[in-house]
């Protein structure tokens, strides 16, 4: 059965330690609160630490599992780097040098270096440079509109970029100081910093970009409601490599690879959906949805949505009006992590947040129903 927890009354983001036992969320605002984890859902979620440093609403959050480093970016066109000394979090700015918002973050596999999309168009790899005590950043250029999402290779020095361009891209974001001679990639040896070696067009803005675990799979998501995954052994080929699936959902704006290689994704659909990769290619698998039933589990999709633009024309914000749609989260959908590990007495294999206030703890034997039709 899923579990939820209300933590905060809205959530535009959130990021766990490597233990799953701290929780950094943004409630909507220029701050970054962190939780520490009760027992179950019913337990109070006690605030450990508030980051104060950002002067506009906070984009994301990449907590980095080893090195246990928070990097935090903002509309205020500035990233910084969060370090625990003792009980207290240290703030270092972070030399982005970007003319409009900071979009989203992630850290590379090796934490030495992470990716910032931006609204100038331009991707900075950040990393430390000891010599001077500071983050400073080298630019990837090649976008021609906002960057929305960035996702490293999980074993080679290439950046995806989800761009407002209505392209997708793989960048090398090979640096030789931090990453050495002889890398190989499926792309060639140590590919020049950013060369372009992938681009692909959509036909909608590209909001979300995922690598599987293995690296050999590329999913973009798009603002017409379409998911696409690239083969990137093909790309590499320059042959046909690309499978578009079209959704009769609203678009995705969040996605994220599971350890089996299956895909969930998730946004202004509210309930996460499950991708499989089959012998006939990607397919929909289904909707991930709570095991608890009530009155809202029986009722048609035509009523549910029904409901769900009652709440918004009424509230505008998906549930406020008192309507309860049917699915786990009542508005729109801003965060996928993985977790892996047990809340509440069930193994939760990833977390969604959203603008409702929840924290949902998605189980495996949701997915296995999602992976055998759904409902």
């Amino acid at each position: 059965m899923v579990k939820e927890s209300r933590v905060d009354n809205c959530i535009t983001v959130h990021a766990w330690n490597a233990d799953r036992s701290l929780l950094a969320l943004c409630p909507n605002n220029n701050q970054v609160h962190i939780y520490k984890r009760p027992d179950g859902p019913d337990s109070p979620w006690d605030k450990v630490a508030t980051l104060k440093e950002h002067d506009a609403l906070i984009t994301s959050i990449a907590w980095a599992s080893t090195t246990n480093r928070i990097v935090t970016t903002s509309q205020d066109r500035n990233a910084y780097v969060w370090t625990l000394e003792g009980k207290e979090w240290k703030p270092m700015l972070v030399i982005l040098r970007i003319t409009a918002a900071a979009t989203s973050s992630e850290w590379s596999p090796q934490e030495a270096k992470f990716a910032v999309g931006s609204g100038s168009k331009t991707v900075p790899i950040c990393y430390y440079e000891e010599g001077n005590n500071f983050w400073v950043s080298k630019m990837l250029k090649g976008n021609a509109s906002t960057v929305l999402g960035v996702a490293w290779h999980p074993s080679s020095p290439l950046l995806a970029t989800a761009s407002t361009d209505f392209k997708c891209r793989i960048f090398s974001a090979w640096l030789k100081n931090l990453d050495g001679k002889g890398q190989m990639t499926p792309f060639g040896k140590d590919p020049k910093f950013g060369t372009i070696l992938f681009e692909t067009p959509s036909y909608g803005w590209v909001l979300n970009v995922a690598f599987n675990p293995t690296g050999d799979t590329l999913a973009f998501s798009s603002h017409d409601s379409t998911v696409t995954f690239v083969d990137i052994a093909a790309a590499a080929a320059e042959q046909g490599c690309m499978q578009a699936l079209r959704l009769s959902e609203l678009p995705i704006t969040q996605l994220l690879f599971l350890p089996d290689g299956s895909l969930v994704g998730s946004g202004h659909c509210f309930d996460p959906l499950l991708f499989a990769n089959t012998a006939q290619g990607w397919t929909l698998a289904g909707k991930v949805v709570p095991h608890a039933s009530g009155a809202g589990a029986t009722k048609s999709a035509v009523g549910a949505t029904r409901d769900m633009w009652k709440a918004q024309v009424k509230t505008g914000d998906g549930g406020g009006s008192g309507v309860t749609l049917d699915s786990a989260h009542q508005n729109q959908v801003c965060g996928m992590q993985m977790f892996g590990g047990t809340f509440g007495g069930t193994d939760a294999v990833f977390t969604t947040s959203g603008l409702d206030g929840k924290v949902i703890f998605w189980s495996q034997a949701e997915l296995n129903d999602a992976m055998a039709g759904g409902r």
